[in-house]
């Protein structure tokens, strides 16, 4: 197998990879399913809503932000993301603080119940999953790990490269 630049194996292009990785994927979306169905009680007791709960995600990401760049990546408006912050501080989840730097500027983060909520949005079952992986063979453990590596590491590499792109962003082109 050839090697990229980067150290990392190109990857197969033939038919049978093609297929292998059709395969995979079917399978994830099989196993997001179940995972979806183990969760659906646990996610439905939560009183927040979608917009919400971005909001709350975002801010997880992203701590200290303004609400004009939040708003500005949840795709709103100021006012609407002004209004979601104000619920979502008088719900416990979101505190707001002037900006040192601009004391024009409000910058939000999460609070400990806030902190405590996107902890639970993120949270597998991970007694389900260890069930899952107990009627495993040491050999398919094996292979597991060494996937989920490898997923782990192509996941790290997309970040990085977002993150990049998103730091030094293209000009725009004036299209002439």
């Amino acid at each position: 197998m050839e090697k990229r630049p980067s150290g990392r194996p190109t990857p197969v292009n033939e038919p049978a990879a093609a297929q292998l990785r059709r395969d995979i994927l079917a399978s994830f979306e099989l196993l997001l399913q179940h995972v979806t169905r183990w969760r659906q009680v646990d996610l439905l007791d939560i009183d927040t809503t979608m917009p919400q709960a971005r909001c709350l995600m975002y801010v997880a990401i992203e701590p200290a932000i303004s609400i004009s760049a939040l708003a500005a990546h949840l795709r709103i408006g100021l006012p609407a993301a002004s209004g979601l912050v104000e619920r979502l501080v008088e719900g416990g989840y979101l505190e707001r603080n002037a900006d040192p730097h601009d004391r024009r500027q409000q910058l939000v983060t999460l609070t400990e119940q806030g902190r405590a909520l996107v902890d639970r949005f993120h949270e597998l079952p991970v007694e389900k999953l260890s069930e899952l992986i107990a009627g495993l063979s040491a050999h398919e453990l094996r292979g597991l790990r060494s996937g989920v590596l490898a997923i782990e590491r192509e996941a790290r590499r997309i970040s990085d490269q977002a993150t990049e792109s998103t730091a030094h962003p293209e000009p725009e082109r004036n299209p002439a």
